[in-house]
């Protein structure tokens, strides 16, 4: 994988279904905490957002919630959490991927990229921060030059690999989710949300979620405790907190 930093007109987030130009009036910069598919053509982004100006309190904001979606053009817009004294509050959302990124070859483009940072680089410039596929990185400069708005790469350096190794052996989609639930404060004691409001958001069941992250810890611990030679541990008579949520 590579970390593209790109500097594109704000316009072009909005061609991208990012965000809005707009979202940058009243918002400083996005920090993309983590992307996944939701539905078909779907994908949801757990971001931090820095205001800029006045902080507008948890309970405001959700009141807002549609009409921030409307305006923006997002599927959806849902604060999970607000930090009045940093200026900053996490959300959820959604974003339907354009036609353009999904038709044909640009149909595996949407799968090769994942943004990871957005933020104001002038009164009409955006700094991007983009993890691609060596496969996408042609396919993204494709895209680009196709909406024929200017941009400038500012780097392509090497994405760090990861480096715990029991998180390999994770499908993509268990490691989605324990991360989310972990960066949710599920895992927190006591825990910050409960399994069904997880499950709601990323759109399956409580049940389902639950299987999910049982058979992450499983893998995780069994790969954790047999380093070094040990004796994998069967871990099938294991009560966590997970079964009983």
């Amino acid at each position: 994988m590579k970390r593209v930093e790109l500097t594109v007109p704000l316009a072009l987030l909005e061609d991208l279904g990012i965000l809005s130009g707009r979202f940058f009036r009243h918002n400083e910069s996005v920090e993309v905490l983590q992307t996944f598919g939701v539905r078909p053509n779907v994908a949801a982004l757990f971001v931090r957002v820095l205001r800029r100006g006045s902080f507008k309190g948890p309970e405001v904001v959700k009141r807002e919630a549609r009409q921030i979606a409307k305006r923006y053009r997002l599927e959806r817009f849902e604060v999970l959490s607000a930090d009045p004294h940093r200026g900053e509050y996490v959300a959820w959302i959604e974003y339907r991927i354009p036609t353009f990124l999904r038709d044909g070859a640009a149909g595996e483009l949407a799968a090769g990229v994942v943004p990871v940072e957005l933020a104001r680089a002038g009164p009409k410039e955006a700094r991007a921060v983009l993890l691609a596929s060596e496969a996408a990185l042609p396919r993204l400069r494709k895209a680009l030059d196709g909406l024929g708005a200017p941009y400038r790469v500012r780097a392509v350096r090497a994405a760090p690999a990861a480096t715990w190794q029991p998180l390999l052996d994770l499908t993509t989609r268990q490691r989605e989710l324990l991360q989310l639930a972990y960066r949710l404060g599920y895992f927190d004691t006591p825990a910050k949300v409960p399994l069904a409001r997880i499950a709601g958001l990323v759109g399956i069941s409580k049940a389902a979620l639950s299987k999910h992250l049982r058979t992450a810890e499983r893998k995780i611990l069994a790969a954790a405790l047999s380093r070094g030679g040990s004796k994998a541990v069967r871990l099938n008579g294991t009560r966590s907190r997970i079964a009983h949520a």
